[in-house]
């Protein structure tokens, strides 16, 4: 009698573990963690020739393709020669904001430094938890 009623019992408990193990898995596979997600677009831009002097500018999409309020907590560069302003710096998900760049090709000179290829990175720091930090960068043949 105490044998069958040990086996009965431990029979139980397995199918109660089994039960919990498969419960915990169904929940785990259905809950996604919530966040913002950054995303820039185009992720880099040649100005091409561009003549000794020329400021160029480009706009640049930053999105929060994520489910929570993306925050934008710093815009740099690379270079002093390079600008670069976010018109927005909360967004909702799925919302967008410009990001303008630019580029002053006269302000490094026109020795080797500031003719020839450049390229500068702008630098965007949020509170995406995965990507804090994405950067794009711009290119140009300066021409004397």
């Amino acid at each position: 009698m105490k044998l069958k009623f040990w086996i009965i019992f431990g029979v139980i408990l397995l199918i109660l573990a089994l039960a919990a193990i498969g419960y915990q898995k169904a929940i785990s596979g259905t809950l996604k963690e919530k966040n913002p997600k950054i995303e820039i677009s185009p992720l880099s831009f040649d100005f091409g020739e561009v003549p000794f002097g020329t400021i160029a500018k480009k706009t640049f999409q930053i999105k929060n393709s994520g489910d929570e309020i993306l925050e934008i907590n710093r815009v740099s560069t690379s270079c002093s020669c390079t600008t670069a302003k976010i018109s927005k710096e909360k967004l909702n998900p799925g919302e967008s904001t410009d990001l303008l760049v630019t580029y002053d090709t006269a302000a490094m000179g026109s020795g080797a430094h500031g003719t020839g290829q450049q390229e500068r990175i702008i630098y965007i720091r949020s509170n995406d938890p995965i990507n804090p930090q994405i950067e794009t960068t711009i290119k140009a043949f300066v021409k004397k």
